[in-house]
């Protein structure tokens, strides 16, 4: 039998923060925003699941390739998502830096259209145990912003070519542990070296 999680005390009130979280990581990019703790299935970073609780209702659907059983029944359970086809139908998609078909899935993810450009997916990804040294750029940013990101170099490429499609592309939250980061369409990034910020 699956074991169900109960929603957290005072959800309301976390939710509320988990957003406005949401919001300083798209319009600071590049800046880990501390995301509040709160009990999680197994599998789940406390932070993707402050994320989907906040995200995600039964208007969206999701493609979530490496979910268990457990993960799926609880986010249904909670948010009443749809589970997505294909990843090219998916509203959100969630997948592990790690994973060595990650690349190839944002391949896939909706960028839009430009009668549409609002019609492209978010991407939810998990931070991996590689470092990558980048350079980013673009609105919010002040001036060029350098840190070694919890991506793999396939991955970041793949990054590096979404902001070549804007005004079109998806917006990216890297999910770490306890902490969430915002890389929009909009902001571009090179690879950089002897970067000395560590996220």
């Amino acid at each position: 039998m699956v074991a169900v999680i109960e929603a957290p005390e005072q959800q309301s009130v976390l939710m509320q923060k988990t957003f406005r979280a949401v919001l300083t990581a798209l319009s600071e990019p590049l800046r880990a925003v501390a995301v509040p703790a709160l009990p999680t299935p197994p599998g789940a970073p406390t932070a993707l699941w402050a994320l989907i609780l906040t995200l995600w209702d039964q208007d969206v659907s999701v493609w979530w390739p490496e979910a268990d059983e457990t993960l799926w029944y609880n986010t249904l359970f909670h948010t009443r998502v749809q589970k997505a086809a294909t990843i090219e139908a998916a509203d959100w998609v969630v997948c592990s830096a790690d994973h060595p078909k990650t690349p190839q899935w944002l391949a896939q993810v909706a960028i839009g259209e430009f009668e549409r450009p609002d019609q492209s997916a978010s991407v939810l990804l998990l931070a991996g145990g590689s470092r990558t040294p980048v350079q980013g750029s673009g609105p919010g940013l002040s001036h060029p912003v350098e840190v070694q990101l919890a991506i793999p170099e396939p991955v970041v490429d793949r990054l590096v070519q979404n902001h070549a499609h804007y005004p079109l592309g998806f917006d990216t939250y890297v999910v770490l542990e306890h902490a969430v980061m915002g890389i929009p369409r909009s902001t571009r990034l090179v690879f950089g070296e002897g970067v000395c910020t560590s996220l």
